[in-house]
C-alpha cells in the first residue's frame, strides 16, 4: 500500500473509532444504487425509461452483439474440431474463426469510439487466445456455449 493510502486508512480508522461515521445521514438505511454516474445532467427520466421498458442504449446494443458474435465463432470452431472432419475442413473453420475475430476487431474499435467512457471500452481480441480458449473444454466454454442456446 502506498503512503497515502496508509495515512487515508489511518484517518478512516481513527474515525471509526471516534464514532464520526455513526452521525452520518442516511445511517442504517439501503443505498439507492439506482442512480447512474455516467447518466448526462438532466437526462435521469430518459434513462429510466429505457431501463424499465427493457432497452438498452445504442452502444449497449452493439457491446452484446459483439460478445453474441464472438460466441458464436467460438461455437462454430469447437464443432468444426470435435466432428470427425478432414483436416482441410478443420482448417478452413480456423481462418474463417481468424477472419472473424479480426472483423470484431474492426467492430471493436468503432465501438470504443461509440461508448461514453473509457471504462466501457474494450480490448481487441487476440486471435490465438480466442482460439484457444474456443477450443478449451473447461466449463467456461460450455457454459459460454449454452449462452447462445
Amino acid at each position: 500500500m502506498s503512503d497515502f493510502g496508509r495515512i487515508a486508512e489511518e484517518k478512516i480508522r481513527k474515525a471509526m473509532e471516534a464514532g464520526d461515521f455513526d452521525r452520518l445521514a442516511g445511517k442504517g438505511k439501503p443505498l439507492c444504487l439506482e442512480e447512474n454516474p455516467f447518466e448526462p445532467e438532466g437526462m435521469g427520466a430518459v434513462y429510466r425509461l429505457l431501463k424499465h421498458n427493457d432497452y438498452a442504449l445504442p452502444w449497449m446494443e452493439e457491446g452484446l452483439e459483439i460478445e453474441r458474435k464472438r460466441l458464436q465463432a467460438h461455437r462454430a470452431l469447437r464443432v468444426a474440431s470435435l466432428e470427425e472432419n478432414t483436416p482441410e475442413l478443420v482448417r478452413q473453420a480456423q481462418e474463417t474463426f481468424s477472419r472473424q475475430i479480426e472483423s470484431l476487431n474492426h467492430e471493436i474499435i468503432h465501438y470504443n469510439l461509440r461508448v461514453p467512457g473509457a471504462a466501457f471500452q474494450r480490448t481487441l481480441l487476440n486471435v490465438e487466445a480466442e482460439r484457444a480458449t474456443a477450443l478449451s473444454t473447461g466449463p467456461i466454454a460450455a457454459q459460454k456455449s449454452e449462452m447462445q442456446d
